[in-house]
């Protein structure tokens, strides 16, 4: 009896493994899917991408992307999703540090987690810029789960900087995009100013030196 009970334990356990097993391999396959449809809409556009250049891209059958994500709306979802959450997840701490700034240099961790994270991870920048010129289902979206959000999280940032004396005065609003064009512009166009001019605003010494000028020109 008791050596049923052991091999009845004995085999549950391994069911048990190789269910985990098969759970973390479907997750680690959802993630290739995710990111390398992430890199093609974020360069092609929902339009002109395709299941079949994002499963090639992943290295696997687009039969399993189909799997994954039903419809390539499904997947654009998935894709937008798992790249904001985490560009918010990796921007919250320095924000909250700055939140709490009295000095105008506190400011300066968030301006430069922005552009670093900006110049490792672009495809957030064009994975909404291809949304943002023109109404659609998507557009909508990202702005209900997404964007409506950013713009109440950065007007109230800017409020609460002009609150404590180390943000010139002017429209939340208006600030809110002026910072963030400075922050991440820069960075779409450095390689054709580098060819251009020989210099590289992509590299350390010049995202220190934006963050410095941008700062004398924000404050009060």
């Amino acid at each position: 009896m008791c050596i049923v009970k052991l091999t009845c334990f004995g085999t549950y356990m391994d069911v048990s493994s190789e269910s985990n097993q098969r759970q973390r391999q479907k997750a680690e396959t959802r993630g290739r899917i995710l990111t390398a449809a992430i890199s093609v809409f974020a360069r092609a556009g929902f339009d002109a991408a395709s299941i079949a250049t994002i499963a090639a891209q992943a290295g696997v059958k687009k039969a399993l992307v189909q799997y994954h994500f039903p419809t390539k709306l499904e997947l654009w979802r998935g894709a937008a999703s798992a790249l904001l959450d985490g560009r918010n997840a990796s921007l919250a701490r320095f924000m909250a540090t700055s939140a709490q700034a009295s000095d105008r240099d506190a400011l300066k961790p968030a301006f430069t987690a922005v552009i670093e994270y900006t110049r490792s991870n672009p495809q957030w920048l064009w994975f909404i810029f291809h949304e943002a010129a023109s109404e659609s289902e998507r557009r909508d979206w990202l702005i209900e789960h997404f964007l409506k959000q950013d713009y109440l999280l950065g007007e109230s940032f800017i409020e609460r900087c002009q609150a404590a004396g180390i943000m010139r005065a002017g429209s939340p609003l208006q600030l809110l995009h002026l910072i963030s064009g400075a922050l991440t512009y820069n960075l779409l166009v450095a390689p054709v100013t580098e060819a251009a001019t020989g210099t590289d605003l992509a590299a350390n010494r010049s995202i220190a030196q934006q963050v410095d000028l941008l700062l004398e020109m924000l404050a009060p």
